[in-house]
């Protein structure tokens, strides 16, 4: 190609300053269309009992029972799960969230249809599976339960999942001897959708609510006088929002899409 005869291109400031001007408004337009569109969705969820979609789990992942059982994720397809992280230890810290699985088995105690209840205990060893058989023992004789040995199977590891598929905000493991993991049950519905609280993007955190709860006394025992702002959510109102999906999901065992 011959560029002997090509010339400079001259600028135009009026051009320029009109594609600048065109850009500006575009650019702004266009933020108030995406605020708009997710203030019209808050507008429509905000209301709603369906609790919201994250994420789908496709994974065909193999997994060790306390009973030397194995079993796949995908065998819960069809059911409702409550999932969390545990240990073998004196388990304080997932306390909030197996509170809360107490207080869904009691409102379903007695019915035929009930949550089946996942524990991914990451101190368990699958050479020894029932190791895990105190966690959640209360549920022996009133709802499935699978206790799984968080280790690797040699194929996927568990505590990878965990963190990636089933969207635990920390990946489980053991630092200078103490266990550090996300507390927060997971809701599976039927077609093993995670689900999250109705009308928003977060998770059923039971420990960071009891936490907040926790300061806020605190904050009315420290300042008797002030006025304080409580915590945007409790454990009572988080338990029965979860109380209440959990109903919506069987209500809705077909549904697989976010409309209203």
């Amino acid at each position: 190609m011959d560029i002997s005869k090509l010339e400079p291109a001259e600028r135009d400031p009026k051009k320029l300053r009109k594609t600048a001007i065109f850009l500006l408004i575009f650019i702004v337009v266009g933020g108030f269309l995406i605020l708009w569109a997710y203030q019209n969705f808050g507008e429509r969820t905000g209301d709603s009992e369906r609790p919201s979609m994250e994420f789908k789990v496709t994974d065909d992942v193999d997994v060790m029972t306390a009973t030397g059982e194995i079993k796949n994720i995908q065998d819960l397809k069809g059911k409702v799960s409550l999932a969390v992280i545990s240990t073998i230890q004196p388990n304080v810290k997932s306390e909030a969230s197996f509170a809360a699985m107490r207080q869904i088995m009691t409102a379903y105690e007695g019915k035929e249809t009930k949550p089946t209840l996942l524990a991914f205990v990451i101190d368990a060893d699958e050479k020894d599976p029932a190791q895990m058989a105190s966690v959640l023992s209360e549920f022996d004789d009133k709802a499935e339960v699978w206790r799984i040995a968080a280790g690797t199977d040699g194929k996927i590891s568990i505590r990878a999942f965990l963190k990636n598929r089933l969207r635990y905000g920390l990946y489980p493991e053991e630092r200078d001897g103490e266990y550090v993991y996300d507390s927060k049950i997971v809701l599976l519905d039927q077609h093993l959708h995670i689900r999250g609280i109705p009308g928003s993007n977060e998770g059923w955190d039971f420990e960071k609510v009891a936490g907040m709860e926790e300061k806020f006394a605190e904050a009315q025992k420290s300042h008797p006088d002030k006025e304080l702002i409580p915590p945007p959510m409790t454990t009572e109102r988080l338990q029965e929002l979860l109380l209440k999906s959990i109903q919506y999901l069987y209500a809705n065992p077909d549904e697989k899409g976010q409309s209203k």
